[in-house]
């Protein structure tokens, strides 16, 4: 694995909006959001699926240049993208880019291609130093040749983008992706399918900036281009509710998450009837918003009857108020997993890898509750439905249950403290523990690995990992205790704290 950067060690970070206030803009601005009763795989498979387009005919960027050239090399090339094997194919386009250098071409067309290859392997190999200097030297080739409407201009600069997106480098990501969609809109029109894998993690992005309006409009730009092409009664129509959904929740947006997720299901069961197996994903989405509001920090305070507890708090907005009560919440999100549950196991005949995750989602939502016996309940009748199942050659039950899965974690109040501030006055540090997880989910041991050069983070980090919760590791359906596992949580720091300083 290649060299990438970690801007969370050690290096200086922009400021950063709260929580609290992305969370009342973005609920402010969705009262646009299209609401339930005009509305007559959701989440990208990959990063790899926001990376630019291959060049014509669905070949890696080798496309084009003369067989006598490459010497057979481009199959290779794209079998070993084909097989996972990245590093391979990074060294293979390396030694084609060193052949690219010596040929003539006009505009370094050789050139270009052989650097996209590279730059993709790059990427793929999660060397994202390499990938940007790859994307780098292609963009600059491009502009020099002044073919500026080339769609190979896109894709370099949405792959760029896409590579600071992977870098937690949201600050470089958003430009870029600005960039790339304005050229592809220039040669494909406004509203093209296209468009949606690089306006999803532009959206992300500017999130991260504070930029929530700009967001929310990327994400309802998103809703437009696929009503557009499919209508607003299709299924590829409430699969972009559900990912709108699914955003909010990640985010935090809990109302315009159940709103988005409540119209995916209304348009599905217009079209397939009540029992549809497309219902499982907005249903079990739903009830991820559920579990999720339901063990937020900033909801807990919202909804905390002492004042005083809440003034503890560095966060001056105040907090944005849930529309429906907890046990409103509870009982929708419960409601939503048995219902997912009942279709799933109703398909005849039933399908072991949907009814698997199903049944693992449930057991998340009553150990997240800490009703751990219904919880190990769910998790083994999930264990016994995955049965022999594979995914992509692996086996399911060592993909859902092969490792802990953190359900329930608050980071330390203070570790963004000084998110504020402007970037030359913080700087951040990584805390890292290592957790030994029981067989009941909850943390048995936690152990500082690094403090990052302040004791007091350390020690933070240690008591907040102490109130974790876990999917447990199961063996032979079993729950058993797991050691070495890693939990990892950045602190803002004022630089004029910083040792030596």
């Amino acid at each position: 694995m290649m060299q990438r950067p970690v801007a969370d060690r050690g290096t200086r970070h922009p400021g950063a909006r709260s929580a609290a206030t992305a969370c009342a803009v973005i609920l402010a601005f969705t009262a646009q959001l299209a609401p339930a009763e005009q509305v007559s795989s959701p989440e990208p498979a990959s990063l790899a699926d926001a990376l630019p387009a291959p060049e014509a005919g669905q070949q890696p960027a080798t496309a084009g240049i003369p067989a006598g050239f490459l010497d057979g090399s481009t199959s290779e090339f794209r079998q070993l993208l084909d097989t996972n094997e990245y590093e391979q194919a990074a060294t293979l386009a390396q030694e084609l880019l060193e052949a690219a250098e010596q040929q003539p071409g006009p505009g370094g067309e050789y050139l270009q291609v052989a650097l996209m290859n590279l730059a993709l392997a790059q990427y793929l190999n999660e060397d994202y130093i390499g990938a940007e200097a790859s994307y780098l030297r292609v963009v600059e080739l491009v502009e020099k040749s002044g073919r500026l409407a080339t769609p190979r201009l896109a894709r370099a600069q949405a792959g760029l983008a896409t590579t600071y997106y992977a870098g937690k480098r949201y600050d470089l990501a958003v430009p870029r992706y600005e960039l790339a969609i304005a050229l592809v809109r220039r040669e494909q029109g406004l509203f093209t399918e296209e468009q949606i894998p690089f306006l999803e993690k532009y959206a992300d992005s500017l999130v991260h900036v504070g930029r929530a309006n700009d967001a929310v409009r990327a994400r309802r730009y998103i809703l437009r281009a696929i009503e557009r092409k499919y209508g607003a009664g299709s299924l590829r129509y409430a699969q972009a509710f559900e990912s709108i959904g699914r955003w909010f929740t990640r985010i935090g947006a809990y109302d315009p998450a159940r709103a988005s997720l409540r119209n995916s299901i209304r348009i599905i069961e217009k079209a397939d009837g009540e029992d549809a197996v497309e219902l499982i994903g907005p249903l079990t989405a739903l009830a991820d918003c559920a579990r999720r509001q339901l063990i937020d920090p900033s909801y807990t305070r919202a909804t905390a009857a002492d004042d005083q507890r809440q003034s503890l708090f560095h966060d001056t907005m105040p907090p944005v108020l849930p529309s429906m009560s907890s046990n409103t919440i509870v009982n929708e999100g419960q409601s939503a997993l048995n219902r997912a549950v009942a279709i799933a196991i109703a398909q005849v005949p039933p399908s072991p890898v949907q009814v698997a995750d199903v049944r693992t989602l449930l057991g998340d939502w009553y150990q997240s509750r800490r009703k751990e016996e219904q919880g190990l309940s769910s998790y083994q009748l999930a264990w016994q439905a995955a049965g022999d199942s594979t995914v992509d050659g692996k086996p399911l039950t060592e993909l859902l249950f092969g490792h802990p899965v953190q359900l329930v974690y608050a980071p330390p109040g203070s570790w963004d403290r000084y998110a504020g501030r402007p970037a030359d006055e913080v700087v951040v540090r990584l805390v890292v523990l290592d957790l030994t997880i029981a067989a009941d989910g909850h943390v048995a041991e936690a152990t500082v690995r690094s403090d990052g050069g302040n004791p007091k983070f350390g020690e933070q980090l240690r008591r907040a990992a102490q109130a974790a919760i876990y999917r447990p590791r199961l063996e032979n359906g079993a729950p058993v205790a797991t050691p070495g596992v890693t939990l990892e949580q950045p602190f803002y720091a004022l630089v004029e704290d910083e040792p030596g300083d």
